[in-house]
């Protein structure tokens, strides 16, 4: 007889086991639920952390902006006073740039008397002037001592240029020109920078004339008055402005008058041109230049024909430049619409210089 089977069932569990999984239970719900809670913390406070990082990093950015905008009004301050400064170096380097006068002296021996007058007439003129300047006086060799000693007396810085070729009485014209030559080779020889300007011994200036040349860079003209002492005649010529008192020249006016009945004067007759007409000998007593426009290779390229030495006929080259480069004139004074005569010019039979 078969022995029965044995049945091996698990023991029921006891109370104290019981007792010890119930407290892990609850020790993992409750990390469940800390965690859960931590992760729902952390989501609804994410969004204020995250605005108030925007609000930063735009504050940091206005701060920049703010910042640049500074720094640009302070660097167009500091342009804007480099610029006023540049301007002041720049005029007082114009009220400092020497002045070149250049004085012709053609005459002959019973003119001495004449020609030493209006020398010493020049002479008072420039003393009124600011420094620098320098005379340049072109005389003939044979006439040279007498006017030698009136220049040592005049007080303004000179040099006297001689030369030793002979012209007749009839070629005094021929003379003058071989006289602006030689001081143009001068200046362009001993490289004096500055403005030149040609003041005959028959004029008459107004001062603000010798003063403004200093501004010219280039080219500068200024109205002209001619009076014929015998003819009882008078003749005005100048630049004319743009409209609105342009700072440069547009045209070249003319304008002459001559004796009516009973001596009176007649109504002006006016022409313009586009350029002076520059192929008379007293042009040039009307217009002033910068000094190195004479040693410019730029300048001398525009002409290939002629060449850059001591043998140039300089004084018809000047005036070929104010002729190519007239509307680049500046009008002196440039302030009056072209409209002020600065020079008078003395035409008599006796005095021709």
């Amino acid at each position: 007889m078969a022995s029965p089977k044995h049945h091996h069932s698990k023991p029921p569990l006891s109370s104290s086991t019981t007792k010890k999984k119930r407290p892990l239970l609850l020790r993992r719900a409750m990390l469940h639920s800390c965690l859960c809670f931590l992760l729902g913390l952390l989501t609804g406070i994410a969004p204020s952390d995250w605005a108030a990082a925007d609000d930063a990093a735009n504050a940091q950015v206005f701060r920049a902006v703010r910042a640049i905008n500074h720094t640009a009004a302070l660097l167009q301050l500091k342009t804007t006073r480099y610029h006023h400064q540049h301007l002041e170096a720049e005029q007082q380097q114009d009220d400092h740039q020497l002045l070149v006068v250049v004085t012709t002296t053609t005459g002959l021996s019973p003119e001495r008397e004449r020609r030493s007058a209006a020398l010493t007439r020049t002479a008072h003129a420039l003393r009124l002037v600011s420094p620098p300047v320098l005379w340049l006086v072109v005389e003939a060799a044979r006439e040279a001592p007498p006017t030698a000693t009136l220049l040592r007396r005049t007080g303004v810085v000179y040099r006297h240029l001689t030369y030793t070729d002979n012209f007749t009485s009839d070629a005094w014209e021929e003379g003058r020109h071989r006289q602006r030559n030689v001081a143009l080779g001068h200046i362009e020889q001993h490289r004096l920078r500055g403005v030149v300007f040609f003041a005959g011994l028959a004029d008459v200036y107004d001062l603000r004339l010798l003063e403004q040349l200093r501004r010219i860079r280039t080219l500068g003209a200024w109205p002209v008055a001619t009076v014929w002492e015998q003819e009882r005649r008078v003749a005005i010529q100048g630049p004319l402005c743009s409209s609105g008192g342009a700072a440069t020249a547009s045209a070249w006016f003319s304008s002459s008058s001559g004796a009516g009945a009973g001596g009176g004067l007649i109504r002006f007759t006016t022409t313009s041109r586009p350029t002076p007409p520059l192929t008379s000998d007293d042009s040039v007593h009307g217009f002033a230049f910068a000094s190195d426009l004479l040693w410019d290779p730029a300048r001398w390229d525009r002409f290939p024909t002629t060449e850059p030495d001591q043998s140039q006929d300089s004084i018809k080259f000047v005036q070929r430049l104010v002729m190519e480069d007239y509307n680049k004139t500046k009008p002196i004074p440039d302030d009056s619409n072209c409209s002020q005569v600065m020079v008078w010019r003395v035409d008599t039979t006796l005095l021709l210089f």
